[in-house]
């Protein structure tokens, strides 16, 4: 145990530190983060408009439900797509925006540069004439005979991630070179400095459609791909290798070591973890829409719902545990850390007991998350549990998100229930052997 310590003080601790420092890992983490508000209500609209309660053969038939779905459907699901079905967008943008503001550039300016960027390989826009779209007319209330702008949507939701996390560090990059070597249009001192900022985004506008509309133009003519298909394509192993056991063991295994040596894991992890979760989260909406069997396990909010009940280390098992122990210390922090347990906050117990560099909880810790997460995934690889189709927000106490996560499935609500107090079986004689530590101390 000593030499593990060891280890991670020496090793795993400067290069944890270096890559949670790096600009952008961050800048992608404040991405998803920005975007995350917008993806939550768009997903409560898909759950709102796809409740189990349409099939006449089942005890949870609504007809009142059934014939609303069937006339208002398409018009009261329009705030999913303009969320969900358009994230990159709102992605692009706060990745540009974050990395402009920490290379001191103007965080709008930047966010815009790495927008636009997006939508020159991503979005094909033209114009055609209404009677060539059925239904076009009615929905966008276009007069018949008009003409219409289309734009191709197909991959400004999740199928975009990746082009857009790509494009907007290449284009902010391009901004910051161009700066630095003074290639932008500087203005006197006199002009509005918004209207300054905005001439000195000129050049690098100029540089960024000149690169990323020939490459896009290029793809196009030699592979008949837009770029986002290309680059998906190119991704699509990893994807399928992350909707596994062992890669979600993985990263949670990662990601607990990490808080264990005193840095926050899930901040470190989260940015490549956001990018595979929505990316399978889309593919569950998009299959859920069509009325198809949901493809992927690891999506949206699993590890929230099964594995972080009160935070990373399941550690609202460990709360209820330390509020019956005997110990005043241990007591007190349990009563401190109850409360926000729930919430999934667990700062209070993590510092105050402490778990980090403690190696008498290290392999409840790291053992129960895993141990979660693994009955989980059997539970709903079997057809237990319900696959995840929509976002809650993390403070969402784990078993209530399981349940929205879920589309309402009463079976992943229990199962959250159980982990909790199978998690608080097991941290029990652990916490009994660090009672007895600190009695001897």
């Amino acid at each position: 145990m000593e030499k593990f310590m060891n280890l991670i003080e020496q090793k795993l601790m400067p290069v944890a530190a270096k890559i949670g420092q790096n600009r952008y890992l961050n800048s992608i983490k404040d991405g998803f983060v920005y975007t995350m508000p917008f993806l939550i209500i768009g997903s409560f609209i898909l759950l709102i408009v796809n409740l189990p309660f349409t099939d006449p053969n089942t005890v949870l038939y609504m007809e009142w439900y059934a014939k609303l779905m069937a006339s208002y459907k398409a018009a009261l699901v329009q705030p999913f797509y303009v969320s969900m079905g358009v994230m990159s967008l709102f992605v692009a943008y706060g990745i540009g925006m974050s990395l402009a503001n920490h290379y001191k550039l103007n965080g709008v300016t930047g966010g815009f540069l790495s927008l636009y960027a997006f939508m020159l390989t991503s979005a094909k826009l033209d114009w055609l004439p209404v009677g060539q779209a059925e239904g076009a007319a009615k929905l966008f209330l276009i007069p018949q005979g008009g003409w219409m702008p289309v734009m191709d949507a197909r991959y400004l939701d999740a199928k975009g991630l990746f082009t857009a996390i790509i494009g907007g560090i290449i284009a902010i990059e391009i901004f910051r070179i161009l700066v630095q070597k003074k290639f932008v249009i500087k203005l006197p001192d006199s002009v509005p400095p918004a209207i300054a900022k905005s001439f000195e985004l000129l050049i690098p506008i100029v540089v960024v459609t000149i690169l990323f509309h020939a490459f896009s133009i290029f793809v196009q003519s030699k592979l008949s791909l837009m770029i986002p298909e290309l680059i998906m394509k190119g991704f699509a192993p990893l994807l399928h290798m992350s909707d596994s056991l062992p890669s979600v063991l993985l990263i949670i295994m990662v990601t607990h070591i990490l808080w264990f040596a005193g840095l926050h894991g899930t901040n470190i992890v989260i940015a490549i973890v956001n990018a595979i979760s929505l990316s399978n989260l889309a593919a569950n909406q998009a299959a859920l829409q069509a009325g198809q069997t949901l493809p992927k396990i690891f999506a949206g909010g699993f590890l929230d719902a099964y594995v972080y009940i009160g935070g990373a280390g399941a550690t609202l098992g460990l709360a209820m545990a330390m509020v019956r122990s005997k110990n005043e210390h241990i007591k007190s922090i349990g009563k401190l850390s109850i409360i926000p347990s729930i919430f999934n906050i667990n700062e209070p117990i993590m510092f105050g007991s402490p778990i980090v560099m403690n190696p008498l909880l290290l392999i409840p810790f790291i053992g129960i998350p895993m141990l979660n997460a693994t009955i989980a995934w059997i539970a709903t690889k079997y057809g237990i549990v319900e696959k995840v189709v929509s976002l809650v927000p993390w403070t969402t106490p784990g078993p209530i998100g399981a349940l929205l996560s879920t589309n309402f499935s009463l079976t992943a609500f229990l199962l959250s229930f159980a982990l909790v107090f199978l998690s608080f079986i097991i941290y029990t004689p652990f916490l009994r052997v660090y009672e007895k530590s600190l009695g001897e101390e």
